[in-house]
């Protein structure tokens, strides 16, 4: 029978079912991928977790995520950043590219993807997959630089990335519109003021013949 699995994804899927009861102890299985955001060519892009233990006693301390692997059908990252401190009930920890942490109002990245493996994830279909703990898997998601899919509801909404510190922001990273300089918006101006009269002066001339 033929392997329905990337090798990527195979070779994600091998590392965790080798640390499956490591990670458990380690605390690393209730962290979900929560929110997915891409621009229209993938430079900017972000993977958000959520650990959905409910909030308050009792404290969760899934504590393993400061050394995750996420991946795609065509891409994986894994990270060594060392365990993050509880506790960590609805916290949130954010993988992002280069590009999206150069943004106005982005947040800092817990985890900043390498440039070989932007884009991470194919925004016209795919799925990516924290570990073997859970998967976020899509048709499409929206690349108007603005919105993002929220893979808990299966829903679209304004981007939200929120760090494991707790810094939220949204960030637009829709196409620049090209302006006008200044100088020529004035010259466009004086010519629309010039047709008007021209306009008007004629209409008068009209109507004295």
């Amino acid at each position: 029978m033929a392997l329905s699995l990337s090798v990527p994804r195979a070779l994600c899927a091998a590392v965790g079912c080798l640390l499956f009861a490591a990670g458990a102890q380690a605390g690393i299985h209730t962290w979900d991928v929560a929110e997915v955001f891409s621009n229209a060519d993938g430079t900017i892009q972000f993977v958000e977790l959520l650990e959905v233990t409910a909030p308050g006693p009792p404290d969760a301390f899934e504590v393993g995520v400061g050394n995750g692997t996420i991946s795609s059908d065509t891409q994986t990252h894994t990270w060594a950043n060392g365990a993050v401190t509880g506790p960590t009930n609805q916290k949130r920890y954010l993988i992002a590219t280069a590009d999206f942490a150069a943004l106005p109002g982005a947040p800092t990245p817990d985890v900043i993807l390498p440039p070989g493996k932007v884009p991470f994830f194919d925004t016209a279909g795919d799925s990516v997959d924290f570990v073997v703990y859970d998967t976020c898997t899509f048709a499409s998601v929206p690349t108007d630089g603005v919105t993002s899919l929220n893979c808990e509801t299966d829903t679209t909404q304004v981007n939200s990335p929120t760090n494991y510190a707790g810094a939220t922001g949204s960030v637009n990273a829709a196409p620049a519109v090209p302006g006008l300089a200044p100088a020529t918006q004035w010259l466009a101006v004086g010519l629309i003021l010039a047709m008007g009269s021209a306009l008007l002066w004629a209409r008068r001339l009209q109507r004295a013949a």
